[in-house]
C-alpha cells in the first residue's frame, strides 16, 4: 500500500528545476541518499515524461505534486505517478483520484479543512506551508483528531525534523532544504535525514 510505503520512507522529497538533467541529478542524489520516495512538482517542465521515464525505477516511489485540477492528475497518474499532491484541496482532483485509486494528499491549513479532507476519503493530509505553523501546531490537531496522519510541507529542515517527528507526523515533505547546495550536497543531506528519522523512530 502506498501510504504504508510513504510513511515507512519517512522523507518526500519535493523536488524542483529548471530542466529534465537538473532534476534526475536531485533525483539520483535522492536514491543514492536513501530517499526513496520522490514528488515531482507540476513546476517541472514537461513533468509528466519524468514520471513516465521513473516510473518503473524500482528503488524509487514516484508521485506528482503542484496538482490544481482534475487533468494535471489523470496525466499524471497515467504517467505512472503513484500518489498526487495538492497545495490545496481540490474536488475534482479528489475524484480522479478516488476513481484511479490512487492516494491523494491535499493541502490543508485549518482544522476545518483537515476535516473536509478526511470526510472526503483521504487518511493522509499535507500540512501546507508549514512554516506558518511549526510542529506543535500537529500535536494540537492530534489532540482532537488523533488518527489523522499529516506530512508538514515548507519549513522542514534537517534541523528540525526530529521535533516534527517528536509531535507526531506521520512523514515530512522536504523541497527547498534538500536542494540548497551542490548534487553531492544533496546527497550527503538525504542520509542525514535518513539517519535522523531512524533515531527519532527508534
Amino acid at each position: 500500500m502506498i501510504l504504508d510505503k510513504l510513511i515507512a520512507a519517512g522523507v518526500v522529497a519535493v523536488v524542483r528545476g529548471k530542466n529534465h538533467k537538473e532534476i534526475k541529478d536531485y533525483m539520483e542524489a535522492c536514491l543514492r541518499g536513501g530517499l526513496k520516495a520522490l514528488e515531482l512538482t507540476y513546476t517541472i517542465p514537461n513533468v509528466v515524461e519524468l514520471i513516465k521515464e521513473y516510473k518503473d525505477r524500482e528503488e524509487a516511489l514516484i508521485g506528482v505534486g503542484s496538482v490544481l485540477n482534475g487533468k494535471m492528475a489523470l496525466d499524471a497518474i497515467e504517467a505512472g505517478a503513484k500518489y498526487v499532491v495538492s497545495p490545496g484541496y481540490n474536488e475534482e482532483v479528489n475524484k480522479v483520484c478516488k476513481e484511479k485509486e490512487i492516494l491523494y494528499l491535499p493541502g490543508c491549513m485549518t482544522v476545518t479543512e483537515i476535516m473536509h479532507a478526511m470526510e472526503a476519503g483521504n487518511s493522509m493530509i499535507k500540512l501546507f506551508p508549514g512554516e506558518l505553523f511549526g510542529p506543535k501546531f500537529v500535536k494540537a490537531i492530534k489532540a482532537p483528531i488523533p488518527h489523522v496522519k499529516i506530512m508538514p510541507t515548507g519549513g522542514v529542515s534537517i534541523d528540525n525534523v526530529e521535533e516534527w517527528f517528536a509531535n507526531g507526523v506521520s512523514c515530512v515533505g522536504v523541497g527547498s532544504a534538500l536542494f540548497k547546495g551542490t548534487i553531492e550536497d544533496t546527497e550527503k543531506l538525504a542520509k542525514e535525514f535518513v539517519n535522523k528519522i531512524e533515531k527519532v523512530r527508534s
